[in-house]
Protein backbone atom coordinates (compact mmCIF):
# COMPACT_ATOMS: atom_id res chain seq x y z
CA UNK A 1 0.00 0.00 0.00
CA UNK A 2 1.27 3.53 -0.52
CA UNK A 3 1.95 5.33 2.21
CA UNK A 4 0.02 8.91 2.07
CA UNK A 5 0.72 12.05 3.14
CA UNK A 6 -2.52 14.44 3.67
CA UNK A 7 -2.33 18.02 3.20
CA UNK A 8 1.49 18.22 4.16
CA UNK A 9 4.19 19.54 2.18
CA UNK A 10 6.91 17.17 1.45
CA UNK A 11 10.18 17.12 0.10
CA UNK A 12 10.83 20.96 0.65
CA UNK A 13 14.49 21.57 -0.92
CA UNK A 14 15.22 25.39 -0.68
CA UNK A 15 17.94 27.14 -3.14
CA UNK A 16 19.70 25.48 -6.04
CA UNK A 17 21.25 21.67 -6.33
CA UNK A 18 24.79 21.21 -6.49
CA UNK A 19 24.25 22.39 -10.81
CA UNK A 20 22.16 25.73 -9.95
CA UNK A 21 18.60 23.74 -11.00
CA UNK A 22 15.84 25.67 -8.95
CA UNK A 23 13.94 22.68 -6.82
CA UNK A 24 10.08 22.53 -6.87
CA UNK A 25 7.78 21.84 -3.84
CA UNK A 26 6.03 19.04 -3.97
CA UNK A 27 2.58 18.17 -2.28
CA UNK A 28 0.01 15.74 -1.34
CA UNK A 29 -3.80 16.73 -1.38
CA UNK A 30 -6.10 13.87 0.43
CA UNK A 31 -9.75 14.33 -0.36
CA UNK A 32 -12.84 12.21 0.39
CA UNK A 33 -15.70 11.29 -1.68
CA UNK A 34 -18.71 11.33 0.93
CA UNK A 35 -22.30 11.61 1.25
CA UNK A 36 -23.73 15.33 2.00
CA UNK A 37 -26.05 15.29 5.35
CA UNK A 38 -27.55 18.43 3.84
CA UNK A 39 -27.78 20.80 0.86
CA UNK A 40 -29.43 23.88 0.03
CA UNK A 41 -30.23 23.96 -3.52
CA UNK A 42 -30.83 27.50 -5.25
CA UNK A 43 -32.06 27.79 -8.67
CA UNK A 44 -31.95 31.05 -10.60
CA UNK A 45 -34.01 30.81 -13.32
CA UNK A 46 -33.88 33.48 -16.68
CA UNK A 47 -37.57 34.93 -16.36
CA UNK A 48 -37.19 37.30 -19.35
CA UNK A 49 -39.11 36.93 -22.72
CA UNK A 50 -37.14 34.28 -24.56
CA UNK A 51 -37.04 31.42 -21.74
CA UNK A 52 -40.85 29.91 -21.93
CA UNK A 53 -39.49 26.20 -23.48
CA UNK A 54 -36.54 26.07 -21.22
CA UNK A 55 -38.72 26.78 -18.09
CA UNK A 56 -40.73 23.69 -18.96
CA UNK A 57 -37.57 21.73 -19.83
CA UNK A 58 -36.32 22.03 -16.58
CA UNK A 59 -39.82 21.14 -15.04
CA UNK A 60 -40.60 18.43 -16.98
CA UNK A 61 -37.34 16.64 -16.09
CA UNK A 62 -37.07 17.57 -12.56
CA UNK A 63 -37.50 13.95 -11.82
CA UNK A 64 -34.17 13.01 -13.29
CA UNK A 65 -32.55 15.25 -10.80
CA UNK A 66 -34.52 14.23 -7.69
CA UNK A 67 -33.95 10.85 -8.15
CA UNK A 68 -30.12 11.04 -6.58
CA UNK A 69 -32.12 12.91 -3.54
CA UNK A 70 -34.34 10.50 -2.58
CA UNK A 71 -31.74 7.44 -3.07
CA UNK A 72 -29.25 9.32 -0.87
CA UNK A 73 -32.05 10.56 1.58
CA UNK A 74 -30.72 13.94 2.34
CA UNK A 75 -32.28 16.79 4.14
CA UNK A 76 -32.13 19.79 1.10
CA UNK A 77 -33.81 22.62 0.81
CA UNK A 78 -34.97 23.43 -2.29
CA UNK A 79 -35.51 27.55 -3.21
CA UNK A 80 -36.16 29.10 -7.00
CA UNK A 81 -35.35 32.54 -7.83
CA UNK A 82 -34.81 34.72 -10.90
CA UNK A 83 -33.08 36.70 -12.87
CA UNK A 84 -34.90 40.06 -12.44
CA UNK A 85 -33.09 42.70 -9.78
CA UNK A 86 -34.79 45.87 -11.52
CA UNK A 87 -37.67 44.59 -9.49
CA UNK A 88 -39.00 44.64 -5.93
CA UNK A 89 -40.97 41.29 -5.63
CA UNK A 90 -38.11 39.63 -7.55
CA UNK A 91 -34.50 40.68 -6.62
CA UNK A 92 -33.04 37.31 -4.33
CA UNK A 93 -36.82 36.78 -2.86
CA UNK A 94 -37.46 33.04 -3.14
CA UNK A 95 -40.52 32.38 -5.17
CA UNK A 96 -43.67 30.75 -3.95
CA UNK A 97 -47.34 30.96 -4.37
CA UNK A 98 -48.97 32.96 -1.03
CA UNK A 99 -49.00 31.40 2.03
CA UNK A 100 -46.64 28.37 1.41
CA UNK A 101 -43.43 28.28 2.71
CA UNK A 102 -40.98 29.93 0.95
CA UNK A 103 -38.62 26.77 0.27
CA UNK A 104 -38.83 23.00 -0.30
CA UNK A 105 -38.26 20.22 1.70
CA UNK A 106 -38.58 16.51 2.04
CA UNK A 107 -41.25 16.93 4.49
CA UNK A 108 -42.98 19.50 1.59
CA UNK A 109 -46.03 17.19 0.67
CA UNK A 110 -46.09 16.84 -3.37
CA UNK A 111 -42.39 18.42 -3.48
CA UNK A 112 -41.90 17.25 -6.97
CA UNK A 113 -45.06 18.84 -8.51
CA UNK A 114 -44.38 21.97 -6.13
CA UNK A 115 -41.13 22.75 -7.82
CA UNK A 116 -42.24 22.36 -11.49
CA UNK A 117 -44.85 25.09 -11.02
CA UNK A 118 -42.71 27.14 -9.25
CA UNK A 119 -39.51 26.66 -11.40
CA UNK A 120 -41.81 28.34 -14.31
CA UNK A 121 -41.58 31.57 -13.25
CA UNK A 122 -42.88 33.92 -16.44
CA UNK A 123 -41.43 35.89 -18.68
CA UNK A 124 -42.25 39.05 -17.70
CA UNK A 125 -38.86 39.88 -16.07
CA UNK A 126 -36.29 42.57 -16.92
CA UNK A 127 -34.23 41.89 -19.54
CA UNK A 128 -31.22 42.86 -17.99
CA UNK A 129 -30.51 39.17 -16.41
CA UNK A 130 -28.80 39.30 -13.38
CA UNK A 131 -28.38 35.86 -12.26
CA UNK A 132 -24.92 36.31 -10.19
CA UNK A 133 -26.47 38.90 -8.33
CA UNK A 134 -29.90 37.87 -7.73
CA UNK A 135 -28.62 34.73 -6.44
CA UNK A 136 -25.59 36.97 -3.74
CA UNK A 137 -28.88 38.79 -2.62
CA UNK A 138 -30.63 35.89 -1.99
CA UNK A 139 -28.15 34.46 0.06
CA UNK A 140 -27.17 37.65 1.93
CA UNK A 141 -28.41 40.05 4.19
CA UNK A 142 -31.24 41.36 4.37
CA UNK A 143 -33.42 38.42 2.60
CA UNK A 144 -31.74 35.70 4.52
CA UNK A 145 -32.99 36.53 7.85
CA UNK A 146 -36.25 37.81 6.37
CA UNK A 147 -38.26 36.43 3.39
CA UNK A 148 -35.81 33.74 2.83
CA UNK A 149 -35.31 32.96 6.79
CA UNK A 150 -34.44 29.19 7.22
CA UNK A 151 -32.96 28.23 3.35
CA UNK A 152 -29.54 28.43 3.82
CA UNK A 153 -28.17 26.60 6.72
CA UNK A 154 -24.34 27.35 7.87
CA UNK A 155 -22.86 23.46 7.38
CA UNK A 156 -25.19 22.51 4.42
CA UNK A 157 -23.38 22.51 1.25
CA UNK A 158 -24.55 25.03 -1.04
CA UNK A 159 -25.23 24.63 -4.46
CA UNK A 160 -26.29 27.42 -7.08
CA UNK A 161 -27.71 26.48 -10.28
CA UNK A 162 -28.43 29.14 -13.35
CA UNK A 163 -30.88 28.86 -16.04
CA UNK A 164 -30.50 31.26 -19.04
CA UNK A 165 -30.42 32.12 -22.68
CA UNK A 166 -28.02 35.25 -21.96
CA UNK A 167 -25.20 35.96 -20.04
CA UNK A 168 -24.64 37.87 -16.66
CA UNK A 169 -25.68 41.78 -16.02
CA UNK A 170 -24.05 41.87 -12.85
CA UNK A 171 -23.51 45.89 -12.66
CA UNK A 172 -24.91 46.84 -9.20
CA UNK A 173 -26.23 50.00 -10.74
CA UNK A 174 -23.47 51.21 -13.24
CA UNK A 175 -26.34 50.63 -16.17
CA UNK A 176 -29.22 52.53 -14.52
CA UNK A 177 -29.49 55.46 -16.87
CA UNK A 178 -29.97 52.50 -19.90
CA UNK A 179 -33.60 51.30 -20.73
CA UNK A 180 -32.77 47.59 -22.22
CA UNK A 181 -30.48 44.77 -22.19
CA UNK A 182 -28.23 45.92 -25.12
CA UNK A 183 -26.47 47.95 -22.59
CA UNK A 184 -24.90 44.48 -21.07
CA UNK A 185 -23.16 43.98 -24.06
CA UNK A 186 -22.56 47.20 -25.66
CA UNK A 187 -21.02 48.31 -22.07
CA UNK A 188 -19.93 45.23 -20.54
CA UNK A 189 -16.99 46.98 -19.66
CA UNK A 190 -19.11 48.22 -16.36
CA UNK A 191 -20.21 45.23 -14.82
CA UNK A 192 -19.14 44.10 -11.59
CA UNK A 193 -15.23 42.40 -12.37
CA UNK A 194 -15.51 38.25 -12.18
CA UNK A 195 -12.77 38.64 -9.62
CA UNK A 196 -14.77 40.55 -7.04
CA UNK A 197 -18.28 38.29 -7.72
CA UNK A 198 -16.18 34.94 -6.95
CA UNK A 199 -14.54 37.17 -3.59
CA UNK A 200 -18.43 37.47 -3.11
CA UNK A 201 -19.47 33.96 -3.80
CA UNK A 202 -16.47 32.74 -1.84
CA UNK A 203 -17.84 34.27 1.44
CA UNK A 204 -21.04 32.99 1.44
CA UNK A 205 -19.93 30.09 3.55
CA UNK A 206 -17.96 30.50 6.71
CA UNK A 207 -18.36 26.95 8.32
CA UNK A 208 -15.87 25.14 5.62
CA UNK A 209 -18.90 23.45 3.96
CA UNK A 210 -18.73 23.69 0.45
CA UNK A 211 -20.33 25.76 -2.58
CA UNK A 212 -20.55 24.49 -5.63
CA UNK A 213 -22.17 26.33 -8.79
CA UNK A 214 -23.16 25.16 -11.82
CA UNK A 215 -25.34 26.62 -15.10
CA UNK A 216 -27.24 25.57 -17.90
CA UNK A 217 -26.61 28.76 -19.92
CA UNK A 218 -25.34 29.18 -23.43
CA UNK A 219 -22.67 27.54 -25.03
CA UNK A 220 -19.33 29.58 -26.64
CA UNK A 221 -21.00 28.77 -30.38
CA UNK A 222 -24.86 29.15 -30.55
CA UNK A 223 -25.91 29.48 -34.42
CA UNK A 224 -27.91 26.12 -34.17
CA UNK A 225 -29.88 27.90 -30.87
CA UNK A 226 -32.00 30.73 -31.56
CA UNK A 227 -32.03 33.63 -29.47
CA UNK A 228 -29.43 32.34 -26.88
CA UNK A 229 -25.95 34.20 -26.29
CA UNK A 230 -22.75 32.41 -24.72
CA UNK A 231 -23.05 32.80 -21.11
CA UNK A 232 -20.00 33.24 -20.07
CA UNK A 233 -19.86 35.06 -17.05
CA UNK A 234 -22.40 32.36 -15.80
CA UNK A 235 -20.02 29.43 -16.80
CA UNK A 236 -16.91 31.36 -15.20
CA UNK A 237 -18.39 31.05 -12.00
CA UNK A 238 -18.91 27.56 -12.37
CA UNK A 239 -15.51 26.81 -13.61
CA UNK A 240 -14.37 28.96 -10.23
CA UNK A 241 -16.69 26.63 -7.71
CA UNK A 242 -16.32 23.17 -9.81
CA UNK A 243 -19.81 22.48 -11.04
CA UNK A 244 -21.68 21.21 -13.78
CA UNK A 245 -21.94 23.15 -16.65
CA UNK A 246 -24.72 22.32 -19.64
CA UNK A 247 -25.85 23.72 -22.56
CA UNK A 248 -29.16 25.67 -22.71
CA UNK A 249 -29.39 24.51 -26.52
CA UNK A 250 -30.10 21.15 -25.65
CA UNK A 251 -33.00 19.35 -26.87
CA UNK A 252 -33.36 17.27 -24.09
CA UNK A 253 -32.28 18.22 -20.36
CA UNK A 254 -32.30 14.30 -18.46
CA UNK A 255 -28.35 14.26 -18.67
CA UNK A 256 -27.72 17.06 -17.49
CA UNK A 257 -30.37 17.11 -14.62
CA UNK A 258 -29.19 13.38 -14.03
CA UNK A 259 -25.69 14.78 -13.55
CA UNK A 260 -26.72 17.97 -11.48
CA UNK A 261 -28.64 15.69 -9.29
CA UNK A 262 -25.66 13.19 -8.74
CA UNK A 263 -23.48 16.02 -7.93
CA UNK A 264 -25.46 18.27 -5.08
CA UNK A 265 -26.31 13.96 -3.46
CA UNK A 266 -22.46 14.25 -2.54
CA UNK A 267 -21.23 12.41 -5.97
CA UNK A 268 -18.14 14.98 -6.32
CA UNK A 269 -16.96 15.50 -9.88
CA UNK A 270 -14.00 18.24 -8.80
CA UNK A 271 -11.75 19.05 -6.19
CA UNK A 272 -9.75 22.03 -5.84
CA UNK A 273 -6.43 21.44 -4.86
CA UNK A 274 -4.39 23.75 -2.21
CA UNK A 275 -2.07 24.95 -4.68
CA UNK A 276 -1.14 25.37 -8.72
CA UNK A 277 -0.30 22.15 -9.62
CA UNK A 278 2.58 21.34 -12.66
CA UNK A 279 0.16 19.68 -14.16
CA UNK A 280 3.00 16.85 -16.10
CA UNK A 281 3.97 16.06 -12.11
CA UNK A 282 0.23 15.24 -11.19
CA UNK A 283 -0.62 11.73 -10.17
CA UNK A 284 -3.95 10.76 -8.86
CA UNK A 285 -5.04 8.15 -6.88
CA UNK A 286 -8.68 6.51 -6.09
CA UNK A 287 -8.05 4.19 -3.18
CA UNK A 288 -5.05 3.00 -4.02
CA UNK A 289 -5.41 2.50 -7.80
CA UNK A 290 -4.00 5.18 -10.04
CA UNK A 291 -5.79 7.09 -12.48
CA UNK A 292 -4.95 7.99 -15.78
CA UNK A 293 -5.72 11.79 -17.37
CA UNK A 294 -8.43 11.44 -19.75
CA UNK A 295 -10.64 13.85 -21.10
CA UNK A 296 -14.06 10.99 -21.46
CA UNK A 297 -13.18 8.47 -18.60
CA UNK A 298 -10.47 10.00 -16.54
CA UNK A 299 -8.72 12.94 -14.74
CA UNK A 300 -8.40 16.44 -16.14
CA UNK A 301 -6.63 19.42 -14.58
CA UNK A 302 -7.91 23.47 -14.98
CA UNK A 303 -4.71 25.45 -13.56
CA UNK A 304 -6.61 28.64 -13.40
CA UNK A 305 -8.84 27.57 -10.54
CA UNK A 306 -6.69 24.63 -9.37
CA UNK A 307 -9.83 22.27 -9.73
CA UNK A 308 -9.23 18.85 -10.89
CA UNK A 309 -11.99 17.01 -12.82
CA UNK A 310 -13.22 13.42 -13.11
CA UNK A 311 -14.52 12.48 -16.09
CA UNK A 312 -17.52 10.42 -17.45
CA UNK A 313 -16.59 6.29 -15.65
CA UNK A 314 -13.75 7.67 -13.52
CA UNK A 315 -16.13 9.27 -10.94
CA UNK A 316 -14.93 8.44 -7.57
CA UNK A 317 -17.43 5.96 -6.30
CA UNK A 318 -18.64 7.32 -2.43
CA UNK A 319 -16.93 6.19 0.41
CA UNK A 320 -13.79 6.72 -2.08
CA UNK A 321 -10.23 8.44 -0.87
CA UNK A 322 -8.57 10.65 -3.59
CA UNK A 323 -4.76 11.34 -3.37
CA UNK A 324 -3.21 13.73 -5.31
CA UNK A 325 0.37 14.41 -5.50
CA UNK A 326 2.11 16.77 -7.58
CA UNK A 327 4.80 19.93 -7.94
CA UNK A 328 3.65 22.90 -6.72
CA UNK A 329 3.80 25.68 -9.85
CA UNK A 330 7.16 27.63 -9.48
CA UNK A 331 10.23 27.39 -7.55
CA UNK A 332 10.42 27.45 -3.55
CA UNK A 333 12.71 30.15 -3.89
CA UNK A 334 10.32 32.05 -5.22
Amino acid sequence: MRTLVATALTGLLVGCQSDGELVRATYSDTFFQVPTDAVDILWVVDNSLSMADEQAQVAEKFGDFIISLEKSELDFHIGVVTTDMDHADDRGKLKAPEGEEVFLSPDTEDYVERFRERVQVGIDGSDKEKGIDAAFNALSEPLISSWNAGFLREDATLSIIYVSDENDCTDRGALAGYDNGLACYENSDQLVSMYELIEDYSGLKTSGARTLVSSIVGPDIVDNCDGSVPGKRYRELASAFGGIQGSICQEDFSDIMNDLGLQVSGLLYSFQLSYVAVEDTIEVWVDDVSMESDEENGWTYNATYSILYFNGDSVPARGSEIVVDYEIAGSVAE
